[in-house]
């Protein structure tokens, strides 16, 4: 069997994983006194071409990146509960006031990676 037989044989929603990861923010868990996590997932084309279109900068395309994939505990950093707690319009001030420049950072790696940017993507196949 063939190598394109296989991917036409293979189930649509098995290449489209849309997996998702857990991370701990140390610092908020050292705060907080048990672990903080942030459940991040990969981009989707169409998310990578709207934060391309909204974000002015890199901070901003941290920003919106994180702002789109991740959460904690099934909500959205623009969820009402962090802008109420946080005082603030939107998820983007949530963020600010939440995490260090390192930590959006590290977040946006994370979400990066997972999307397929990053070192081991492909690899050259030598004849």
């Amino acid at each position: 069997m063939s190598i394109l037989d296989k991917l036409l044989e293979t189930d649509l929603e098995k290449l489209q994983n849309k997996e998702k990861k857990t991370y701990e923010v140390k610092r908020l868990s050292e705060i907080l006194g048990e672990p903080f996590l942030v459940t991040c997932k990969p981009l989707t084309q169409e998310q990578v071409a709207h934060i391309g279109e909204i974000s002015k900068n890199d901070m901003d395309m941290h920003m919106n990146t994180i702002l789109e994939c991740c959460e904690v505990e099934g909500k959205p950093f623009s969820h009402e509960s962090f802008t109420s707690k946080f005082g603030t319009p939107s998820g983007k001030e949530v963020v600010e006031k939440m995490f260090r420049a390192g930590e959006v950072w590290a977040l946006y790696s994370v979400v990066n990676k997972m999307s397929g940017y990053g070192n081991n993507v492909l690899e050259e196949v030598k004849n």
